[in-house]
């Protein structure tokens, strides 16, 4: 890693693990059997509920969710865990599909969805929400600032400009429940099994988390600083770069790259 710590377990494991979903897609359709569609909830599709991020429909797709993903997620993962981390990821793709299916049903029945962005969304809007503690206000240009708190707004805008086949919906359910996690994260924990629990977890699978490559950590329970007070990601002065956008390109069929 550029900062001289070792890389995520979850977070990198996560980024390998949709590349060869997504090569895997070519041989066996599974954008088919996970991508969300709004009948998904009705019918307890379990699968599609929860597994719709880990699919994407085309290379670029793939690329850019995952290089807007992986920064965010690997910061979050090393202060509270990479089980913890799990638990939130699933938490978020499962909270972001239920509204989804639900107005889904009402305006857009035959629309799917399926992509890692809303992730990426949620993440924006999480260390955005922290970061404006700190610094109300972020430089985009030399002489131009925007709130630090709604830059995630900014780019939901413009991604749905530029990439009008991107979910607007999906985007901003993943982006409202990431401003939740950052602004009440003392309940989104109440979610997460005890940390006792997830101790005694590790504890017994400790020679498989030691079989864990050189070079990738598995941040334990025990390690885990989410009561400690928010650093800064960005400096004294930086300029927050725009090109980390989670963008998304459209794809043939009826439906949407998950824009979530």
């Amino acid at each position: 890693m550029p900062d001289g710590k070792p890389a995520a377990a979850l977070s990198t494991g996560l980024m390998i693990f949709m590349f060869l979903l997504f090569v895997l897609n070519f041989v066996f359709n599974i954008n088919a059997h996970i991508s969300l569609k709004p009948n998904a909830l009705f019918q307890l599709n379990l699968n599609s509920i929860s597994l719709y991020p880990l699919g994407h429909v085309s290379f670029v797709h793939l690329f850019m969710n995952s290089i807007s993903l992986y920064g965010p997620l690997t910061v979050f993962e090393r202060s509270h865990g990479t089980v913890h981390t799990g638990v939130i990821l699933n938490l978020l793709a499962v909270f972001t599909a239920i509204p989804y299916c639900l107005l889904g049903s009402l305006f857009f029945s035959k629309t799917e969805v399926i992509g890692s962005s809303g992730w990426c969304f949620s993440f924006l809007a999480y260390f955005s929400f922290k970061e404006s503690i700190m610094r109300p206000q972020q430089r985009i240009f030399n002489d131009y600032s925007l709130p630090t708190r709604y830059i995630p707004v900014a780019v939901l805008v413009l991604v749905t400009i530029f990439f009008p086949a991107s979910s607007f919906w999906g985007h901003s359910i993943g982006l409202l429940w990431g401003y939740a996690l950052g602004s009440k994260e003392v309940y989104a924990a109440k979610l997460v099994p005890p940390s006792a629990l997830i101790q005694k977890i590790e504890a017994k699978l400790d020679r498989a988390i030691a079989a864990i490559p050189l070079g990738v950590k598995f941040y334990k329970e025990v390690d885990a600083n989410r009561s400690e007070s928010y650093t800064s990601l960005l400096g004294e002065e930086s300029v927050l770069p725009l090109h980390s956008t989670p963008q998304n390109t459209g794809f043939q069929g009826e439906g949407r790259p998950l824009g979530s």
